[in-house]
């Protein structure tokens, strides 16, 4: 019996595992008041989207991708997270996960966004590694509905901590005239940390 005890106690850490976000709702309000924002990411900068931002999209010819307008519960307007692996498992994903590696996914997204049409075919994300041995298989804005394996977004290898930020993008046309202010929209993300 003590025996087993302890085994048991050994083997509790490995198969652990921990995913922690400060945030999993996404707000767009293009009819915010304040001044034009912009937010660095990946060497690119993007606007926040507030009414500024709109008007300043209307003055284009150009698609733009804006950030949101306040991630709830986050910080700034990205989504930050935590995870713990084990020294252990993993593996078994075909991009996302595989090797000795677990897979960081959004699992599901509901709400809805100020676009016409479908705003599944606007919304984009990207991926950034800040500590920890972990890989962003979106390291550039990349179409959630087209991103591989499930909707991969890191793969994490094994014992390790890893910090990762999250960023989303909605995607505006010029032509895109809202028939009504205020135009706003809030979305859900549910992430899930996966063997494969």
């Amino acid at each position: 019996m003590g025996r087993a005890l302890a085994l048991l106690f050994l083997l509790a850490p490995a198969l652990g595992q921990t995913l922690s976000c400060d945030a999993t709702e996404v707000h767009y309000n293009f009819s915010a008041p304040g001044p034009l924002q912009t937010v660095n990411v990946g060497g690119q900068d993007y606007y926040v989207a507030n009414l500024a931002a709109y008007l300043a999209l209307l003055s284009g010819t150009s698609p733009l991708r804006f950030l949101p307008t306040q991630v709830l519960g986050g910080t700034g307007s990205r989504v930050a997270c935590q995870v713990t692996t084990p020294n252990g498992g993993g593996g078994g994903g075909t991009l996302c996960g595989a090797g000795a590696t677990r897979c960081l996914r959004v699992s599901q997204v509901t709400g809805t966004l100020p676009v016409p049409g479908d705003w599944t075919g606007r919304l984009y994300v990207l991926g950034q590694v800040v500590s920890g041995n972990a890989t962003s298989h979106v390291p550039t804005p990349t179409l959630l509905s087209t991103v591989p394996d499930g909707r991969g977004l890191f793969s994490v290898g094994r014992n390790t901590t890893a910090v990762l930020w999250i960023y989303f993008f909605l995607e505006l046309s010029p032509e895109d005239l809202f028939p009504s202010l205020p135009a706003s929209g809030t979305i859900a993300v549910t992430y899930r940390l996966q063997n494969n």
